[in-house]
């Protein structure tokens, strides 16, 4: 484990394995940096791999004031003597990648992109979709922490349009424990990335870019996994059946083979 330094004061403990072309696998927000741990150990078998908890999450406290995660990814980078490597993100952390490959296109050889934001792009959730969220927005405000976390799963692990017992139990009983570490107090943290917009600028980003998203994902999330593989010049799209925010961690069999196939066509 490195202890990297990082804007504010704060330190990461990042983890990495491995030797060859690097990756980074940067975790979702409802989950920290084990929901890679399908891909872990595989990968260090022909990559080098690093990982870690964002501010805010897992072992990584937040500390008060201004940030960037996408500055954050550029300053392991840079303590760990990686010129360029692989991203590969979930949710937020496809948006970060996305935000790094385009502030930073000489410091990025290829995108992995899973149930990826796009940072700016929006679209619109059918109306019981939307009031899930409302409904888990107004537990968090009225500190109804159970329920919240509840609704959160039903939305995200689950997926809004699956029941529960349909889902298999040992992937829900895992991603329950990581979303459980998910999230820390803000301290008086305060992101700068939601002022970076990404929309119209796709066609910037010339590397190979894998997109993944699960069919039972969050609509929105399914919009803009085809909204990326439309508008990056080098993407390949991949829809997992029956899989919701974190296919890696649901379908890990699946995600690995596609992920195998696309690392032999495009690592060198």
């Amino acid at each position: 484990m490195h202890d990297v330094a990082l804007s504010g004061g704060a330190h990461m403990k990042v983890e990495e394995a491995g030797a060859g072309p690097a990756m980074m696998l940067l975790h979702a927000g409802v989950s920290e940096r084990h929901m890679w741990d399908p891909q872990w150990e595989w990968l260090s078998h022909r990559m080098r791999v690093i990982r870690w908890d964002w501010r805010g999450f897992g072992q990584t406290a937040h500390v008060p004031g201004p940030f960037s995660y996408g500055d954050d990814v550029v300053r392991v980078m840079d303590a760990l003597g990686i010129s360029k490597t692989w991203l590969m993100g979930c949710s937020f952390g496809g948006s970060t990648a996305v935000q790094v490959a385009l502030k930073h296109p000489d410091r990025v050889e290829g995108l992995v992109l899973v149930g990826s934001g796009v940072p700016g792009y929006n679209a619109a959730n059918p109306p019981e979709v939307e009031a899930l969220f409302a409904q888990a927005d107004a537990a968090f405000n009225q500190g109804e922490i159970d329920r919240a976390m509840a609704l959160t799963e039903r939305l995200w692990l689950v997926g809004p349009k699956r029941r529960p017992e349909a889902v298999d139990a040992g992937y829900l009983a895992r991603a329950r424990e990581l979303l459980a570490r998910a999230d820390r107090p803000d301290n008086g943290a305060v992101s700068q990335d939601l002022e970076f917009v990404a929309v119209g600028r796709l066609g910037e980003i010339r590397v190979p870019v894998l997109v993944v998203v699960g069919d039972a994902d969050v609509p929105d999330i399914v919009s803009a996994a085809h909204y990326l593989a439309d508008n990056c010049p080098e993407a390949e799209l991949h829809v997992l059946h029956d899989a919701a925010h974190l296919p890696n961690l649901e379908r890990p069999v699946a995600f690995n083979a596609i992920l195998d196939d696309w690392l032999t066509k495009t690592v060198r």
